[in-house]
């Protein structure tokens, strides 16, 4: 027997849930409409644990693996290449529009932090550099001969 939420004396009933991602998802639901919103953040739950496991290497377990290459496969999937620095294996995934999103969102975040670490390492040794080579004045150890 199947019926919608309207109608809720059978055995069951479908509630459509529509997630922030636009993906829309048909519950099939055998108590009341109260238990559904467990149901509904276990989903949510379970689709974020698959898009960190994207991001982590099958094969050594890094967690640093990004996308080099994807491309629309039609107007709901995209073809992702992804590789892990650690070992460079490269896979290539099937994914839905959102994930896509959050894949080169992740990359992105990644990059900058990777780019603001290296400004500040360049900074620092810079700096390290500048102390020594005063250092070096000072106690005269610059000779003419060294330029």
């Amino acid at each position: 027997m199947f019926t919608d939420s309207n109608n809720k004396n059978s055995e069951f009933f479908v509630q459509r849930v529509v997630l922030a991602q636009g993906q829309v998802i048909d519950l099939v639901c055998f108590d009341d409409i109260g238990s559904t919103g467990s149901i509904i953040k276990e989903i949510m739950a379970e689709l974020q644990k698959k898009r960190t496991e994207l991001q982590t290497c099958p094969l050594c377990r890094s967690k640093l693996v990004y996308p080099v290459e994807r491309y629309q496969i039609n107007d709901m999937e995209w073809k992702v290449m992804l590789l892990c620095p650690n070992c460079l294996c490269k896979r290539e995934l099937v994914v839905d529009r959102e994930t896509v999103r959050e894949l080169l969102k992740n990359a992105r975040i990644g990059r900058e932090t990777l780019m603001k670490e290296l400004d500040s390492m360049q900074k620092k040794n810079m700096e390290e550099e500048a102390e020594k080579f005063i250092t070096a004045l000072n106690r005269d150890h610059i000779l003419p001969i060294d330029f």
